[in-house]
């Protein structure tokens, strides 16, 4: 007999959370691709939260709650100066049966202006624990698929402080599955947040390189190695390999023995990917020997 799968809540039961509940309003949901949805959830009220949390997310009909990571970042879901809004927080929702998600993927029509209860919740986030940000010289941000939701919310938060004294170098390795719906071939559109992330890079809001890996395309295995994806006028041209992410990629991104030193690496993916990666970086042996709390990881199933 299959062993039950664990739901958000029960899966998250040890972790953090606050106590209250914050009714939003689904107020725009956007289509990223076949697979992946965007939603904004407009506040009645300024929220708080880190870079990297997630949200418990109750839908009308639904008793138990789904959990979806924040994408913005927390000066997001504050109130503008600009503007009378008290702010909004993003989600990426993955096409799913689980039934919160099965209700977000409904006809747009029929759920938008819809209100939601949420709660925030995790300990994956930026600023890392016990490490002192001031003497690090090296971010390394490991994505696998969705899992680069929290580390979207934690690298756009880092492009807006630029100018708040880090001095840090940051290296982005994201590895998701090729897009090559369209007659004309791959657009950075619809690869979930390849276009927000060239466009930080290119800016020089945030010092560093973006490193993209294709899967599942037509070019892996098949002799294209490398290519060229245009991000828009803002983001330009980011090179990418038609291939999986390594342990050696992420090796490389880390350095050498003086700059794990003062470094730290956040790793998010499936179960097997995170679990790789955070024993090679952490083995002292046969790995890379980096002091476990500088390796911080999440897993999404």
């Amino acid at each position: 007999m299959a062993e039950a799968k664990l739901d958000h809540l029960e899966r998250t039961a040890a972790e953090p959370r606050d106590k209250s509940l914050h009714t939003v309003t689904l107020a725009e949901i956007t289509q990223v691709n076949d697979q992946v949805r965007l939603f904004r959830l407009e506040l009645s009220a300024p929220l708080r939260f880190l870079p990297g949390q997630w949200l418990d997310v109750y839908v009308p009909g639904v008793p138990k709650a789904g959990g979806y990571t924040i994408t913005s970042p927390p000066s997001k879901a504050r109130l503008s100066d600009a503007s009378s809004s008290p702010g909004y927080l993003e989600l990426a929702v993955q096409k799913s049966s689980d039934p919160p998600a099965a209700w977000l993927w409904q006809d747009p029509e029929s759920i938008t202006f819809a209100e939601l209860q949420v709660r925030v919740g995790g300990s994956f986030v930026w600023p890392p624990p016990g490490v002192n940000v001031r003497a690090l010289r090296k971010v390394v941000f490991v994505a696998g698929g969705v899992g680069v939701n929290p580390l979207m919310s934690m690298v756009s938060s880092l492009a807006e402080k630029r100018d708040a004294g880090a001095s840090f170098e940051v290296q982005f390795l994201y590895s998701l599955k090729d897009d090559l719906a369209s007659q004309r071939g791959r657009s950075a559109s619809r690869l979930q947040f390849v276009e927000r992330l060239a466009s930080i890079f290119a800016s020089g809001k945030v010092k560093g390189r973006l490193q993209l890996f294709l899967t599942g395309g037509g070019g892996e295995g098949k002799g294209e190695e490398e290519g060229v994806l245009s991000c828009g006028s803002e983001g330009g041209d980011v090179s990418f390999r038609a291939r999986r992410m390594t342990v050696d990629d992420v090796s490389a991104a880390v350095g050498g023995a003086s700059e794990r030193r003062f470094a730290v690496v956040y790793v998010c993916g499936v179960p097997t990917m995170t679990d790789e990666f955070v024993r090679k970086l952490t083995d002292s042996q046969h790995g890379l020997g980096m002091e476990p709390h500088r390796v911080l990881c999440e897993k999404w199933w």
